[in-house]
């Protein structure tokens, strides 16, 4: 079931565009936002969040105009960016205290269990922390007033894979339920292959891929053929790329294409490997 969706979303600015995303978020599932810098994440996630004023189409939250939510319904979306949202000044504890009288949501007991699993100091000023420890404070505020969908803003991106990891745990754990969601921009490929279930690729402010991950595991690959070879639509070639003496191919059916060219050589296709094809490489024409 769809918690988050936009249509046709566009934002114009002098000299970038985002051009018609549509975009859907399930419950239950992690989607991951993936594209080059300066692709159109951010503004997407931006927009969303209403930081930034969109130029047109619609954004909706439980089948509701993002807009026109309640104070107490926008308490069922968190956002996290990639630092702290909170004066350098704070203590864990005036964290919890600016919770508890901002959402009416708020769960202490979840508070201090996050606060605890996550060892995150009481004596300390927030301008004392680590990166890695103002993530983790960031991430625990977020979960501590109960939302439906959690949207990620490069969250991870500065962090050491110890850190990461113990937050893609929580990740992992909050869309159990079947009823929770996550939106996750990030550009560590691995960090996305490890928990996300859908990726959607953008590139240069339009939407271009849209693929499950198990999908994306089983039936993808990277063809590696002449530079000669002219490619079919129907054979399922989304992009190619152009090297000195050859040419890749981004296939979605790579055992089908194989039957046809048994001599060419398959490559499993990963996140990194398609959005390297998606950023310099080229649609195939119809």
């Amino acid at each position: 079931m769809t918690i988050l969706e936009t249509k046709n979303l566009c934002k114009n600015y002098s000299s970038f565009t985002l051009d018609d995303i549509n975009l859907k978020i399930n419950k239950g599932e992690i989607t991951a936002l993936v594209g080059e810098n300066g692709a159109g994440k951010s503004t997407t996630i931006g927009c969303i969040s209403s930081i930034i004023q969109k130029t047109s189409g619609t954004i909706t939250f439980q089948g509701k105009d993002i807009s026109l939510l309640s104070s107490k319904e926008r308490e069922r979306l968190a956002f996290a960016y990639d630092d702290t949202s909170f004066p350098l000044d704070f203590t864990i504890n005036d964290i919890e205290t600016y919770g508890r009288l901002l959402f009416s949501s708020w769960d202490t007991g979840k508070w201090n269990d996050l606060k605890e699993r996550l060892s995150l100091p009481e004596g300390k000023r927030l301008k004392e922390f680590s990166k890695g420890m103002k993530a983790k404070a960031e991430i625990a505020y977020c979960l501590s007033h109960t939302p439906d969908l959690i949207i990620l803003d490069e969250t991870t991106a500065s962090l050491d894979p110890v850190v990461r990891d113990e937050l893609l745990d929580l990740f992992q754990e909050f869309v159990m339920d079947e009823e929770k969601a996550i939106l996750f921009s990030s550009h560590i490929t691995s960090d996305l292959e490890k928990i996300a279930d859908r990726i959607v690729f953008i590139h240069k402010g339009k939407l271009v891929l849209s693929v499950d991950h198990n999908e994306l595991e089983e039936k993808w690959g990277i063809a590696h053929v002449d530079k000669d070879y002219t490619s079919l639509k129907e054979e399922g070639v989304y992009y190619e790329r152009k090297r000195p003496y050859s040419k890749d191919l981004l296939i979605s059916d790579k055992e089908r294409f194989k039957e046809l060219h048994k001599e060419v050589a398959m490559d499993d296709a990963t996140i990194e490997s398609i959005l390297l094809m998606i950023a310099r490489g080229e649609e195939e024409e119809e």
